[in-house]
């Protein structure tokens, strides 16, 4: 019983200093594999070229922006309003995991789109076209709709 009892000691000690270096030597060689990384991944400066051509003007955006709710909110009802102001007579759409919505900005730029809501998390593309330019202006919100009592 003695014999069986150290030998059981024996082995389990050789095993943990086998599985102790086997963890020391993964750490060493990520550490390693770290700083090469970091010491190869210093760009080089490029030399600056002057351009004598005239740089064309931007075009302008369309400015969107959301008022009601609120980015990364959480709703008891399955139905919310999206409000908010955009260029007068945008194309307003709401992309959601249930469709797409689309509406038009009146004269004042003010919109607002009923959109369905669908349990837990909900990404909201909302997304507004100058009917004019052309020019689109997208924003993300995150609404949650739970019914749990918080």
């Amino acid at each position: 019983m003695k014999k069986e009892v150290l030998l059981a000691i024996g082995v389990g000690f050789g095993l943990g200093l086998v599985i102790t270096f086997g963890i020391w030597t993964a750490n060493k060689s990520l550490k390693r594999a770290n700083t090469t990384k970091t010491m190869t991944s210093v760009p080089t400066p490029s030399p600056l070229v002057v351009s004598a051509t005239p740089v064309p003007s931007p075009i302008p955006s369309t400015t969107l922006m959301i008022t009601a709710p609120e980015d990364e909110s959480l709703v008891a009802t399955n139905t919310i309003n999206i409000t908010g102001k955009a260029q007068p007579k945008s194309i307003i759409s709401v992309a959601f995991e249930e469709g797409e919505m689309l509406a038009e900005a009146d004269a004042n730029g003010n919109f607002t789109i009923g959109v369905d809501l669908i349990g837990g998390y909900n990404t909201l593309f909302v997304t507004a076209i100058d009917p004019v330019t052309g020019v689109e202006s997208t924003k993300t919100l995150i609404v949650t709709y739970s019914t749990a009592k918080i």
